[in-house]
């Protein structure tokens, strides 16, 4: 975790940038969860190819790290329920292509998802960025340390490695960044004070996918 690693007047402008590109024709608010931020927000982009965010991608994976997937979460009082123990283990592409080692498929707001071999995954980072208070009061992340060295697990392993902890509560403020691996498992537990909790989620790799397998969301910055 990187306390306040993302000045307050970039989050002011990065949720009024999320404001108004997630509501929809009739003027909703976003939903409690969104997809594919890079291409619809243009604040999104901005922040996923800006220093410190493409700055630590690159200490992390390399000189050629890029955003690749891109989510938003929030918990409110009409969407807060239990988020179990669990890896993210597949990837957005541009389309469905057969590959031997990528599998199962799946399509999720109409963007086609697929697991890829383990070293995609071990090779990511994911960079999740509070834009409000998180405590265990309200939904914060739990995730149990270390737990992505055991690559990709079952259901069975899964439990077992949950079991075995240790498991800790990523409380943060508005500014803060969690660092971790996909495979790292995580969870998050209904709140008991549903209030905004509100993360932009940026997936990084340094890896192109083999062809003509791509990206969905893979941007680059501009030279």
């Amino acid at each position: 975790m990187l306390s306040a690693a993302v000045p307050a007047d970039t989050l002011a402008g990065l949720l009024a940038g999320l404001n108004g590109a997630l509501r929809g024709s009739a003027g909703e608010r976003p939903r409690y969860g969104e997809r594919n931020l890079i291409a619809r927000v243009d604040a999104v982009r901005r922040l996923a190819l800006s220093d410190p965010l493409l700055r630590i991608a690159r200490q992390v994976l390399g000189a050629a790290a890029r955003p690749v997937r891109s989510l938003y979460f929030d918990k409110l009082p009409g969407a807060n329920w239990n988020v179990a123990w669990h890896q993210d283990t597949s990837i957005a592409v541009r389309q469905r292509v057969a590959l031997d080692g990528f599998g199962p498929w799946s399509v999720k707001q109409g963007v086609d998802h697929v697991e890829p071999p383990l070293d995609f995954l071990s090779a990511m980072l994911t960079l999740r960025l509070h834009l409000d208070p998180a405590g265990a009061d309200n939904g914060a992340l739990r995730v149990v340390a270390g737990s992505h060295a055991g690559g990709r697990l079952d259901s069975a392993a899964l439990l077992a490695r949950v079991n075995q902890g240790p498991v800790q509560v990523c409380e943060a403020m508005p500014g803060d960044l969690l660092l971790m691996n996909p495979l790292l498992l995580h969870s998050s537990r209904k709140a008991s004070r549903p209030l905004h909790r509100r993360v932009v989620h940026i997936e990084y790799s340094a890896r192109a996918l083999p062809a003509p397998l791509q990206w969905f969301e893979r941007a680059v910055p501009a030279q």
